[in-house]
């Protein structure tokens, strides 16, 4: 479809001469309305038809300017009956005054009227022609200021400073724009140069920390996260205060930006206009925020297809990274050449800068070319490349522009024969080894593409999109802030980090478990099973980095096993002694566990923000704890020589004598008595000593450091135990994260809990212990009819704007069974969409299947839940593999009726 914007002018401007050449006011605003309404549809579908981004917001902004000058005309001629117009304009700015109104966007106008002018006419005015644009259907951003009151606005206040940079008259007296805009120059822009840039960007630093610091958000905003259309628009900002030019070609022509530079920019704003454009059409209303939803639709009205591996939409929204990195990149390179402009000329542009090797110098706070600063672009080789790497890591800066440009042009000397030569492979290392900047070094030369063309395999999966309700980043980004979480951790002096940099520490070379983070997932993107894909891609890196075999065998290692230490701390139970010995014998060395752990930990903080946490924390530490306690040789003087039962004793001594606490012992397995915490074991003899008649006794200890609340319990064991207790708990607005239930052979129940309020937070009060402690003990006498209480739980719950998008985007749920990883238990696990009561759900529905729960721990990642059960049959043995069916369709059943 072929666009003239003269035609639609044209067009536009017959259709409107003939709506106001009716007299009847009624049947004017009906066709300005159906006016509006058909040239709306006509762009949709010169959009529909691939018109580009910038087109249709130019042709918007000019519909739009043709209505209100008609409009405004009509009001000074008809209703004002003014002769001679006074010092008054209409004055579109912001996007508006750029011309790019997309279809669905506010009009932001300003009436600006002389000094001195009448101010009731001037109001009048103004409120006549807002009425008009209001009752056509549009959303008007609007303010009346006098020229004194514009000038003082523009001198105190960045937005509408940014709004009058791209005003445009579309109405009124021409001298008082000019007189507003030549002011706004000598007054503001040029007076205020390094006050206004400095506020530019201490605005667009705090615009990154709203929207997100990085590109490759799972949901971005195409407005203002970073590399959005905000991102550019600084840009110009800052330009035309810094060097008074306005477009782009004119900073190409004075030298400013590259016809490159300018080409990919051109090209990421236009992109993103469009999807823009979209999302307005698609939602029919101004829309900025590419949700996970709207992205298929998206994808197919820009004509993305599906490929064999990807989805159109995952297709699509790797195109909208690679333009919005682009455009962040372009952006901030030239806004901080921008804003030091006005550094280069004072006298200590010249004054002696630090010389580093290769010819490089660090120059205004960045690094540079030694040479004259006169000179054109350098074409530089590879080598020196990897030097400039490694010089702007060490020394925590960026390149200048030059720098910049020169490793741009210079990108085809990467080729196979340089990045297989040791001289590339011994710098990169060098990165790699750089504890506490590895991920900076690593970034700068992903985002000026180096990494890609250095590590082509990095590349396939640069703005690779993960669709999961898990990771928020793209795989590369989530890579990179997995490593970042590593270098936080180099360089923190938390407390509560000292385990973690202590094993950081130890490891034997840095640079193996930074490489194994770095190519974790470098088989996504590939189809299923990315980790053995990425075993096979990592191999040939190796070879081609001249990695010694141990070394790469341990890259491998941490690939092969990088989800190991999340799945077993999260969804095994650590008591189990068999589930930690098999882990430390696959772990082989302590070098190997401390890599792994480390890795594990980058990996679960890289995924996006609140997904590490302290309950995480604490079960990754167990896992680690025990497993090293297997691999390393044990310190003789570090072995508690005293013998549990007797070190319980002592501390019990002056309560409850040593026949009490032999019977405890003799009434357990040994598996209890040698996994549970002193404490534990403590707190369960002195409820079940003081048990007496009492349907049940708890004690209630808050752990700060992990956040969470133990919840320990006695009652006499009886069928569904574990559910009314679950019920109860949940009835209260209680979350469960795990639960340890122990049986004695004298019908006494022990168990644990650690549990958090709905909010997430420990629960601290006494008085609420008080109020859950009378709620279980009704629930275990039958007075509290469970089910019930649950369900008017659930039913204020499900009224929640929130639970209700979660149950209509709700995940089918995944039952998966396990008979060999437990000595005497079966293990469920239960995947599905989160729902409050989940856990009593499941246990009721065990419960009433006579079955026994021995052990279970709960995760919710984002709206994703994952139950896990130590289960056995009411004899206390591993449910046969012919009953599993059946379980696990009553269990689908009842979960189903439940997300009713």
């Amino acid at each position: 479809m072929q666009f003239n914007l003269a035609t639609i002018e044209q067009h536009a401007i017959e259709k409107l001469h003939r709506i106001e050449s009716q007299h009847n006011s009624v049947e004017r605003l009906n066709a300005l309305k159906k006016f509006i309404k058909t040239e709306t549809q006509r762009l949709w579908f010169r959009h529909r038809f691939g018109i580009g981004g910038r087109e249709i917001v130019r042709a918007r902004s000019l519909i739009v300017d043709l209505l209100i000058r008609v409009i405004s005309r009509r009001v000074v001629d008809e209703q004002f009956r003014l002769t001679a117009l006074p010092g008054f304009a209409v004055i579109a700015v912001g996007g508006y005054g750029r011309q790019e109104l997309a279809p669905h966007s506010d009009i932001d106008l300003m009436f600006l009227y002389q000094d001195g002018a009448k101010a009731q006419t001037i109001s009048q005015l103004s409120e006549e022609i807002l009425y008009s644009l209001w009752d056509i259907g549009f959303t008007v951003g609007h303010s009346l200021r006098s020229l004194k009151e514009s000038i003082s606005i523009g001198k105190d206040d960045i937005v509408s400073r940014n709004s009058m940079v791209d005003a445009r008259l579309l109405f009124g007296n021409h001298a008082l724009f000019k007189t507003l805009t030549d002011r706004l120059e000598k007054e503001v822009f040029e007076k205020q140069k390094d006050k206004l840039l400095a506020e530019l960007m201490s605005e667009r630093l705090a615009r990154y920390n709203k929207f997100g610091e990085v590109a490759c958000v799972q949901e971005p905003n195409i407005k203002e996260t970073a590399g959005g259309l905000r991102d550019f628009h600084y840009l110009m900002w800052a330009c035309r205060i810094a060097y008074g030019y306005r477009t782009l070609q004119e900073l190409v022509s004075a030298g400013i930006i590259s016809e490159r530079e300018a080409r990919l920019m051109n090209s990421a704003y236009d992109f993103l206009l469009q999807v823009r454009n979209d999302l307005h059409f698609l939602t029919s209303r101004q829309s900025d925020l590419l949700s996970f939803d709207l992205q298929q639709q998206v994808a197919r009205n820009l004509r993305y297809e599906n490929s064999d591996k990807q989805q159109a939409s995952e297709i699509f929204m790797r195109d909208y990274y690679l333009h919005a990195r682009n455009l962040k990149r372009l952006t901030e390179s030239q806004l901080n050449r921008a804003t030091k402009k006005s550094e280069y000329q004072f006298w200590f542009r010249k004054r002696r800068t630090p010389s580093v090797n290769g010819g490089f110098v660090a120059r205004n706070q960045a690094l540079d070319f030694s040479e004259s600063i006169e000179m054109p672009v350098l074409k530089i080789d590879g080598a020196r490349m990897m030097q400039a790497f490694n010089y702007a890591q060490s020394i925590g800066m960026n390149f200048s522009s030059r720098v910049q440009e020169s490793i741009q042009q210079s990108l085809p000397e990467i080729n196979r024969r340089f990045i297989a030569s040791p001289i590339a492979s011994q710098g990169f290392l060098k990165t790699l080894r750089l504890k506490g900047r590895v991920a900076n070094g690593l970034r700068l030369m992903h985002d000026h593409e180096f990494l890609s063309k250095f590590m082509p395999e990095f590349g396939r999966i640069t703005c690779l999109v993960q669709h999961d309700l898990y990771h928020r980043y793209t795989v590369d980004e989530h890579t990179l802030r997995a490593i970042e979480t590593l270098d936080l951790l180099a360089n923190s002096q938390e407390t509560k980090l000292e385990r973690y940099r202590k094993i950081y520490a130890e490891i034997t070379d840095p640079a193996i478990l930074h490489l194994g983070l770095l190519l974790h997932d470098i088989g996504k993107g590939l189809g299923g099973g990315h980790t053995e894909k990425g075993i096979k891609i990592a191999q040939k890196i190796c070879a081609r980095l001249h990695l010694e075999s141990q070394k790469t065998e341990q890259v491998l290692f941490l690939i092969r096993e990088h989800l190991k230490m999340s799945y077993i701390s999260q969804r095994r139970d650590l008591a189990d002694d068999k589930v930690i010995q098999e882990f430390a014998a696959q772990m082989g060395t302590l070098d190997n566990l401390n890599m792994l752990t480390l890795l594990t930990y980058g990996d679960i903080n890289g995924v996006g923000p609140g997904v590490w946490n302290e309950w995480k924390d604490t079960l990754l530490w167990e896992l680690y704890a025990k497993a090293r306690g297997c691999l390393a040789i044990e310190d003789p003087a570090k072995k508690d020589p005293e013998p549990r039962q007797q070190k319980v004793a002592r501390l019990l001594a002056r309560d409850i004598d040593e026949e009490t606490i032999a019977k405890h012992f003799a009434t357990l397995t040994g598996e209890y008595l040698n996994t549970t915490p002193i404490t534990t074991i403590v707190e369960h003899i002195r409820l079940s000593h003081t048990l007496g008649t009492n349907p049940v006794n708890t004690s209630w200890h808050v752990n700060h450091q992990s956040r969470f609340t133990d919840l320990h319990l006695c009652s006499r064991n009886q069928p569904g135990l574990f559910a009314a207790i679950a019920g109860a708990l949940t009835a209260k607005g209680i979350n469960i994260l795990s639960v340890r239930l122990n049986t004695r052979t004298d019908g006494l129940a022990v168990d644990s809990f650690k549990v958090r309020d709905m909010t997430g937070e420990p629960i601290i009060e006494p008085s609420r212990w008080e109020q859950i402690d009378k709620t279980i003990r009704q629930a275990l006498s039958g007075e509290l009819d469970v089910a019930a209480a649950v369900d008017k739980r659930l039913k204020a719950h499900r009224q929640s704007p929130m639970q209700k998008r979660k149950r209509e985007s709700a995940k089918p749920t995944k039952i998966t069974w396990d008979n060999t990883h437990s000595e005497r238990c079966t293990i469920l696990e239960v995947r599905t969409s989160d729902r409050w009561g989940l856990a009593y759900k499941i246990a009721s529905t065990l419960a009433s299947l006579d079955l026994d729960i021995v052990f279970a721990k709960v995760a919710t990642e984002k709206n994703l839940a994952l139950d896990i059960f130590y289960i056995t049959n009411n004899f206390g043995e591993k449910l046969t593999n012919e009953v599993l069916p059946f379980v696990e369709t009553t269990i689908l059943n009842t979960l189903n009726e439940n997300q009713q």
